[in-house]
């Protein structure tokens, strides 16, 4: 555990003067558009990708070979990786919600231009259920990208990152298929029972989902560190 504290401060030691700056700003500016009724806050967890980047990054290329002057284990290494990745897209969704809540609570869209007063009274009417959504699909686009990146991380250690981006082109390819085709047949009213699964009416179903998703999340990452332990741990760096 300490030598995976280690690796997680050295990691972000060595982003912060990269990226961290401008996804601060943009969370910053987020939460100021909040109070004036404007939701692109959502996409704080989207914004903080540009965090995990960097680090998978230099993981992934020549400059690797530094991981290995440093005294910690391999499976450290990849262990704060990991743990780097989840904690990260979990601090943008939670980031994502505050907006949404803000949002919400706020009045001081009134002030704005008559355009943009409109625009953010359209989402401060919204009955709860359906506001509700958006804090749905935040959780969702949390699991996506968390899941994607600790796969794709996972490929690129066991295989080589030519291979792990291939494999990532598939699957998402292969998702955007299955999403359209769902989003058809339910737009459709062909499948009622899989809408009322994947978007529930009441405000504590979507609760549920989120927590589902958040679990399901937590779980995939573990596995795939895991894996990655067990089959790179040992892998000259």
């Amino acid at each position: 555990m300490n030598e995976m504290m280690k690796m997680i401060r050295f990691d972000l030691i060595t982003v912060s003067r990269l990226t961290v700056p401008y996804v601060a700003v943009f969370v910053a500016v987020s939460i100021i558009a909040s109070l004036f009724g404007l939701t692109f806050g959502i996409l704080c967890v989207v914004n903080f990708v540009m965090i995990i980047a960097p680090i998978q990054g230099i993981n992934n290329s020549n400059c690797k070979r530094l991981y290995g002057m440093l005294p910690v284990r391999r499976s450290a290494v990849i262990k704060a990786l990991f743990t780097e990745m989840f904690v990260t897209m979990f601090i943008g969704e939670l980031l994502s919600f505050l907006c949404l809540f803000i949002c919400r609570g706020s009045s001081l869209y009134k002030i704005l231009p008559e355009r943009l007063s409109h625009i953010a009274s359209n989402f401060h009417k919204l009955p709860e259920s359906k506001y509700m959504k958006m804090y749905l699909f935040a959780a969702a686009a949390f699991a996506f990208l968390t899941i994607v990146l600790c796969f794709t991380q996972m490929r690129s250690e066991i295989k080589n990152m030519e291979a792990a981006i291939r494999e990532f082109l598939i699957i998402v390819a292969v998702f955007a298929a299955v999403a359209t085709v769902i989003s058809v047949m339910i737009y459709n009213d062909k499948i009622d029972a899989l809408k009322d699964i994947l978007l529930p009416r009441t405000s504590a179903g979507k609760w549920l989902s989120i927590a589902i998703l958040n679990a399901v999340t937590l779980a995939a990452a573990y596995i795939f560190c895991t894996v990655t332990v067990k089959k790179a741990s040992d892998k000259e760096l």
